[in-house]
């Protein structure tokens, strides 16, 4: 027995010891800067868009490689049957002979004019190859958006969620002194079955949430890849970093907007395709120097040397109009992109628009809400007063408290909307990365 005492302590410190691990070691907030540098980082859709760029610039470098000499090496050996009439006037018994055959040659060709149709390829891709590189900065900036949207949502419907839970506990002790007084006879039975319906629908509410914020976690690991560790951050305020007006915000979204100058480089790139089809109609010109030896037997041919110098030209005229088809299909891709660019305009203008309108709609909306809390709160005050008189029953001093519950949901919901409106006010006019400070894409490093 006389260690049953230092036993007893040193299991108590254990203990103490294992209650204090989670203290020792708390789960580290992931704030909204992180979460979105990680989706930038890690989503498919971004790590394709750059797989796409830097295939095009491969692309590019494929037609620059046009301008530089084309060098051909062939060698063959064999054995071959020849009758013709150097093996006839040196044969004497059939006319014919078999003689082992080795050859070998080299050419160097050189493209000289082709009717611009390298020059025009190479530039097509390049603007190809830029508009990429623009397309993976509009990438970002939508799932920057996504990212906000799914952060901001699970943290509103876990605050929610929190605020639901507590509530219900106040409505817990509500019924139950309800019920005692029942009990009592001091009120009867339908008293408490209508405290017991507001607790009902508080309830239904906390389900919807419940369900809500597991569709938001869901939204959040396909978005960020993972789901939310540790607490989250309500982010501040963008408003100080947005311009004051819609028009001046929509003409800085229409001037700078990645989208939008990823559009003119893709027409800029049809209308290099189509002047490359028109230089097709030209004849190519080439340089070409060659050697050529080949060994066999005299009986066939003997010994054999031919070193060349030309200047080609080859003109080729399908006769179908298949020029002429790719000419026009370039050049009807090339207005498609410029009305798909004039689309874009319109969407982006309009996404800007509607932000700004939300933002002030909520905004307006928000301080009628405060003025509602206040006044909820200046009435569950003065009834909280008239039920210590007995002016009240218990049951209107709980719906009170109920619905200066629901002012301040309300409130709490109207307040992340005008957040949101802030950040897709940021992303209409492509400026989302820049407000976390997000360094834009760099071009590939193999240019």
């Amino acid at each position: 027995m006389m260690f049953t005492k230092p036993l007893r302590l040193l299991l108590c410190a254990g203990v103490s010891a294992l209650a204090l691990i989670p203290c020792a070691l708390p789960a580290q907030a992931e704030e909204l800067t992180q979460a979105v540098v990680r989706a930038l980082n890690q989503h498919p859709t971004v790590i394709a868009a750059l797989a796409n760029r830097d295939a095009l610039a491969h692309e590019r470098q494929e037609y620059v490689s046009d301008y530089f000499p084309e060098l051909n090496v062939s060698a063959s050996s064999g054995r071959m049957y020849a009758d013709n009439s150097t093996s006839r006037g040196l044969s004497v018994t059939r006319g014919a002979g078999y003689s082992w055959v080795n050859e070998g040659s080299v050419s160097l060709r050189q493209m000289i004019f082709d009717g611009f149709e390298t020059m025009n390829r190479v530039e097509a891709a390049s603007a190809r190859k830029d508009s990429a590189n623009l397309d993976i900065i509009d990438i970002r900036e939508s799932l920057a958006m996504r990212a906000v949207a799914v952060y901001l949502d699970v943290l509103r419907n876990q605050e929610t969620l929190e605020r639901l839970r507590a509530q219900q506990v106040k409505l817990d002790d509500y019924i139950k002194r309800i019920e005692t007084l029942v009990e009592e006879g001091v009120v009867d039975e339908s008293m408490a079955a209508q405290a017991r319906d507001v607790r009902a629908q508080l309830k239904s509410t906390e389900a919807t949430v419940e369900g809500s914020l597991a569709v938001a976690k869901a939204d959040y690991r396909e978005v960020i890849g993972r789901e939310p560790e540790g607490g989250m951050v309500l982010p501040g305020a963008q408003s100080g970093i947005l311009p004051p007006d819609v028009e001046k915000a929509v003409q800085t979204a229409l001037q700078t907007h990645p989208s939008l100058r990823a559009a003119d480089l893709s027409a800029i790139a049809y209308e290099r395709d189509a002047e490359a089809e028109e230089g097709v109609l030209y004849p190519d010109v080439s340089g070409e120097v060659s050697y050529l030896k080949r060994d066999q037997r005299d009986l066939i041919g003997g010994e054999s040397l031919d070193t060349r110098a030309m200047l080609r030209v080859n003109w080729t005229l399908q006769t179908g109009g298949e020029q002429f088809s790719r000419i026009k299909k370039t050049k009807f891709r090339e207005s498609e992109s410029r009305a798909r660019r004039q689309e874009r305009e319109r969407q982006i203008e309009r996404a800007v628009r509607a932000a700004y309108a939300d933002m002030d709609s909520t905004v307006r909306q928000v301080s009628v809400l405060k003025d509602r809390v206040r006044l909820g709160q200046d009435l569950m005050r003065t009834q909280t007063t008239q039920f210590e008189g007995a002016r009240i029953s218990l049951l209107q001093l709980m719906q009170t408290d109920n619905a200066l519950f629901n002012s301040e949901m309300t409130l709490l919901n109207g307040e992340y909307r005008h957040l949101a409106a802030q950040y897709a006010a940021l992303a209409g006019m492509g400026k989302l990365q820049e407000s976390f400070n997000i360094a834009p894409v760099a071009a590939p490093a193999h240019e």
